[in-house]
């Protein structure tokens, strides 16, 4: 199921359909399954032929493409009815928030076996996220004998009942529920190159212009996985997905060992975040043929700053930001600029912006501002939570029913306006659950408004949202201080803070100098490798082994409740839009 050839081409693009899920982390996930319903209940998911993921879209969009999967091969296309879709997408949003609920950023972490696993060099953060993916979504909705444990990407192809050669790009054109292509993006840290992860092959897609791509080293992508290397054959979904999800600085790269070499040099192709080549996934779209697009955007994008800082560290996280904010615009512009069809669903959409004018001679603004006025109430949305749902954390941690629902809710009226043309399947909208938190977003109440501020944070949403939890940290807290303040009182007076200072500037200096050294000198090369190890040791396992047991009390205590004071219970119980707020 690689990309479409030149022979089947033409048949195989005539008002092919694309989805393309983006970036960004849980929050996008969670937009996109509201994409999905207003898509199943307009009829439009059977269309689908080419499903393109990114990141946190690549998380929903893996659990989607089985679930299809499972559908397509268990009836014949003439049984397909668009209710099959719309149960889909409803038993999707339920499983995938129960399964996430539980924590997947912190699970990763609260294992001692898996922590301990962490100073070996082939064994990572993201390979532990790779195995959280396959067992909490993926493994259980089709037969381990079908798709292998732990979920294989070759074993992805979809085969309809009594059609074992079929293939999307020959024979969707005599089906109505179409078989789709699903399309995981990464990005290579070898090449800097998209890499792409289908049910045929995984590799970098050949380039479209020689006279741009000027590169020195291109790695060719295998025709399938029965043609590489025998260990990477087996290929796991939940490493693909881990791979598109890899965001750079805050999990390691995803290596991928013995695909290549040049002469007798082992590469080891290192991957990162697909957002970092295009975090829409458009391009994988319209390299499969597509020329009707469905480009569902939940991605955080970048905001205005008065004072930029000018500092180190602030200039590099600007300019970064710019990168991947002109990436973005240049992706978006080349899809508008072709032929065909697009319905674009962004997470900022509706939403107002200024034009400042500049000072006159006199020092005062040459005019006063034009302002564009918010229209997000134009599909059920007050500006503040629409504003405040666009800035939710980018993270794979736990989302309370309130962040999800409303997200969900949001990406569903989004999707309302991108596809209104679309005729409804019946008279009225399905019942979808995240359907009753609608009220909120329109007519927000100050507890709602509350818990879409604290949703931005990374860190610390339970002591927000919970006074008597802050209260009783900062108790505990000073009681630590209390008890250990002679023990540190005597830490500070001696001589060894000295001694970590010298020994931390030295580990630096090694670090730095010993790749240089090595590639000078044959006596520094026989250094790399251990001091290698000794850094995953200390770094990735020892590290990880010391947090273990405070992660496991931060699932076990913590989580719980959070996500209980999240819930659209206890929501609803604070007051309901439109009524009197009860006292607390």
């Amino acid at each position: 199921m690689s990309d479409p050839t030149p022979e089947s081409q033409a048949t195989a693009t005539a008002g092919r359909l694309g989805l393309a899920f983006s970036g960004g982390g849980l929050r996008a996930s969670f937009f996109h399954i509201g994409v999905l319903a207003q898509m199943a209940q307009r009829g439009l998911l059977r269309r689908v032929e080419v499903i393109s993921t990114v990141s946190g879209g690549s998380i929903l969009g893996a659990l989607y493409y089985l679930h299809v999967k499972k559908l397509l091969e268990r009836k014949p296309d003439a049984a397909i009815t668009d209710r099959d879709y719309v149960e889909i997408v409803a038993a999707l949003a339920g499983d995938f928030l129960a399964a996430t609920q539980r924590n997947i950023r912190m699970l990763a972490f609260a294992d001692f076996a898996a922590n301990w696993k962490r100073h070996r060099g082939d064994y990572s953060t993201s390979d532990r996220l790779a195995e959280l993916y396959n067992q909490l979504l993926y493994q259980s909705v089709l037969d381990k004998a079908q798709v292998g444990d732990p979920v294989e990407m070759r074993k992805l192809k979809i085969f309809p009942p009594g059609q074992p050669d079929f293939h999307p790009n020959l024979h969707n054109g005599d089906r109505k529920a179409k078989v789709p292509i699903l399309v995981v993006n990464a990005t290579t840290l070898n090449s800097g190159n998209n890499w792409r992860f289908t049910a045929q092959d995984m590799g970098e897609p050949p380039s479209n212009n020689n006279a741009i791509d000027k590169k020195p080293i291109r790695l060719k992508r295998p025709r399938s996985y029965d043609d590489i290397v025998v260990h990477q054959q087996d290929f796991p979904l939940g490493h693909a997905v881990a791979a598109s999800a890899c965001v750079p600085g805050l999990f390691p790269p995803l290596s991928i060992t013995g695909l290549y070499q040049d002469g007798e040099e082992a590469i080891q192709v290192q991957l990162v975040d697909g957002g970092v080549h295009d975090n829409q996934g458009v391009t994988g779209l319209i390299d499969n043929g597509c020329v009707e697009f469905v480009v569902s955007d939940a991605c955080g994008q970048m905001g205005e700053q008065p004072r930029p800082g000018t500092d180190l560290v602030a200039v590099l996280s600007r300019v970064s930001s710019i990168l991947q904010d002109r990436v973005r615009t240049a992706v978006l512009e080349n899809l508008f600029n072709r032929p065909g069809s697009v319905a674009f669903m962004s997470l900022r959409q509706g939403l107002g912006y200024r034009e400042l004018y500049w000072n006159g001679p006199d020092g005062q603004p040459y005019k006063q501002p034009e302002v564009q006025l918010p229209t997000t109430e134009r599909f059920g949305v007050d500006p503040t939570v629409q504003e405040l749902l666009s800035a939710v954390r980018t993270d794979l941690d736990a989302f309370s029913e309130v962040e999800a629902y409303s997200l969900m809710l949001d990406g569903y009226l989004i999707g309302e306006q991108g596809l209104g043309n679309v005729p409804l399947l019946a008279a009225g909208e399905e019942a979808w659950e995240f359907l009753k938190i609608k009220p909120w977003l329109g007519l927000p109440t100050a507890d709602y408004l509350k818990q879409l501020r604290v949703a931005g944070q990374t860190f610390g949403k339970a002591l927000y949202l919970i006074p008597w939890l802050s209260v009783l940290a900062l108790v505990a807290v000073a009681a630590l201080l209390v008890v250990l303040a002679p023990q540190i009182q005597a830490f500070l007076q001696s001589c060894i803070p000295v001694l970590w200072i010298a020994a931390l500037l030295l580990g630096w200096l090694v670090d730095q100098l010993l790749p240089k050294l090595a590639k000078l000198f044959r006596v520094f090369h026989d250094l790399v490798a251990p001091w290698a190890a000794l850094k995953r040791w200390v770094l990735n396992a020892g590290l990880a082994l010391v947090g273990t047991l405070f992660i496991k009390l931060y699932l076990v205590f913590i989580n719980p409740l959070f996500l209980k004071r999240g819930s659209f219970e206890a929501l609803e119980r604070r007051g309901v839009p439109g009524t009197p707020t009860p006292p607390a």
